[in-house]
């Protein structure tokens, strides 16, 4: 089984996916392997998913029965299921895939996240400083930062985040150093996060992405 997952739902399974519903779509293998967003597009016997896309408004131009992995929310809860690329056609000019039903669906309780830039300018929180920083980058399980501020591996500090309006509490899980040595990455991970927040910050950044992707094909 999945790692991370629990609560298997084996029946009554049309009733847990719904005609736009969005989606992050997993690649597991093949030269698109990696996360992709969607949306149903129709649930019958099979289900109709809109044409992946990546944070850079990429296809993922998938072979037959490529094995995926498919997430999304309902009800405040993150549910999952196995799937696999049965064709690709286009209806009504939109381009989609046709995508197996799945057997079971999972509960998901904790996962890797989905990733989006962002590059915004807030404060990090260390004791008694408080310094300028750039958030890279956001997922659900934490930001990527970059300040002129040095610190320690393992550190415990608290970020600021504006879209949201939230404080969130992070520690230090690695660290690089860019620009000749006068800047520093740390990648860090939520601490103490309550699974609504965490829910709260993944919405985030499927929205963020969505609004990316529009700027894009403008």
């Amino acid at each position: 089984m999945r790692e991370g997952i629990s609560d298997i739902f084996k029946t009554d399974l049309k009733s847990y996916i719904s005609i736009g519903d969005k989606i992050k779509v997993e690649v597991k293998e093949g030269d698109y392997r990696g996360f992709y967003l969607s949306r149903i597009e129709d649930v019958s016997d099979v289900i109709k998913i809109a044409l992946p896309t990546d944070d850079k408004g990429r296809y993922a131009i998938l072979e037959k029965f490529t094995p995926i992995f498919i997430s999304y929310f309902i009800n405040k809860k993150r549910l999952g299921f196995n799937s696999k690329n049965i064709d690709r056609v286009t209806e009504n000019g939109f381009k989609l895939l046709i995508v197996s039903f799945p057997d079971e669906i999972f509960r998901i309780e904790d996962r890797e996240f989905f990733r989006i830039k962002i590059n915004v300018a807030t404060n990090l929180m260390d004791y008694d400083k408080e310094i300028k920083c750039l958030i890279v980058d956001i997922s659900g399980g934490g930001v990527l930062v970059r300040s002129k501020l040095k610190m320690n591996k393992g550190n415990t500090i608290k970020i600021f985040i504006p879209s949201l309006k939230m404080l969130m509490p992070v520690k230090i899980a690695r660290k690089s150093m860019s620009n000749k040595g006068k800047m520093a990455e740390y990648g860090c991970s939520f601490i103490n996060i309550k699974e609504s927040t965490r829910d709260k910050i993944i919405r985030y950044c499927f929205s963020e992405s969505i609004k990316q992707r529009k700027l894009i094909n403008v």
